[in-house]
């Protein structure tokens, strides 16, 4: 109880020193900065990579976007949803955060299998749309197709 009171006394000295009043913003100075603003892309950061890293490493300027989006096996991602999606497999199979996994795990199975039966079906209608589950990949959120 004694850490708590500490704690509470020491939030209590901060926000009375801290003040707001003392900061000013300059608004002429953020609207100049929008104006000059400028647009790049993904492509053209990479680009700018440093010479000591190795050339190979740069992508070519009129690289398409969609040759960035990994090129995963539809029957693949089906599979291992099927086989393994309490477990979120398929998540890292097309390339999620690393740790989706657990979250799967963790919720018995994606909220009691309710998430990888949805993965399922977006999957295979997916696949007989397009024949790629390419839209799917690199998704980092939780409900994959959302």
């Amino acid at each position: 109880m004694k850490k708590f009171f500490l704690a509470l006394i020491a939030v209590f000295a901060i926000t009375s020193v801290a003040s707001a009043t003392s900061y000013k913003l300059d608004e002429s100075a953020v609207d100049n900065a929008i104006e000059n603003a400028v647009a790049i892309s993904p492509l053209e950061l990479i680009n700018e990579i440093p010479a000591t890293v190795s050339a190979s490493m740069k992508l070519p300027a009129s690289a398409p976007a969609a040759s960035m989006a990994p090129s995963k096996s539809p029957v693949g991602a089906i599979l291992l949803t099927f086989f393994l999606g309490g477990f979120g497999i398929h998540r890292h199979y097309m390339g999620t955060r690393p740790w989706m996994w657990a979250i799967y795990t963790f919720t018995f199975g994606g909220i009691f299998g309710v998430v990888p039966f949805v993965d399922f079906i977006v999957e295979i209608v997916a696949a007989v749309e397009d024949n790629s589950v390419a839209r799917y990949c690199g998704n980092t959120s939780f409900f994959m197709w959302g």
